[in-house]
């Protein structure tokens, strides 16, 4: 029998959490969640997840922490081939501003972004896109062309 595939949320927003939990697990998801990413260090190291959905901005004071979290997980060996799927508000709130992992992979070395507010087909989608690739285009970051 095929172990389902382990999906990490790391997100501040409690509400969010809890839907994104419950629509991943009735497509027969294991869904571990952590609120802030020292949280999502350790649940990281409990569960081993095939896929991470990671915020990008956490607490009171809008830190971006996301952007932290996915470097360190590209620099430890350890979880760098994990696919990391990034929440963002940023394209809505700033149009303007559009991250990309083409264009800013570099610098936030994630695999795909799904804007806030979070739709329940494009989550799915996202996620089973991401399951496939099977591990993470950004593994040997920041080794150029890769």
């Amino acid at each position: 029998m095929n172990e389902k595939p382990k999906i990490l949320i790391i997100e501040d927003d409690t509400d969010l959490v809890a839907a994104m939990k419950k629509i991943l697990e009735n497509k027969g998801f294991t869904v571990a969640t952590a609120y802030d990413p020292d949280q999502g260090k350790e649940k990281l190291k409990q569960t081993l997840p095939d896929l991470i959905i990671l915020d990008v901005m956490f607490g009171s004071k809008d830190e971006s922490q996301g952007f932290n979290f996915a470097q360190a997980i590209r620099n430890d060996k350890n979880f760098s081939s994990i696919p990391i799927l990034m929440l963002t508000a940023i394209n809505i709130e700033r149009p303007d501003f559009k991250f990309s992992p083409e264009t800013d992979g570099e610098f936030l070395p994630v695999d795909s972004f799904l804007d806030k507010p979070v739709n329940s087909e494009e989550l799915i989608n996202k996620v089973e896109e991401l399951l496939k690739q099977k591990t993470s285009k950004w593994q040997n970051w920041p080794e150029p062309g890769n």
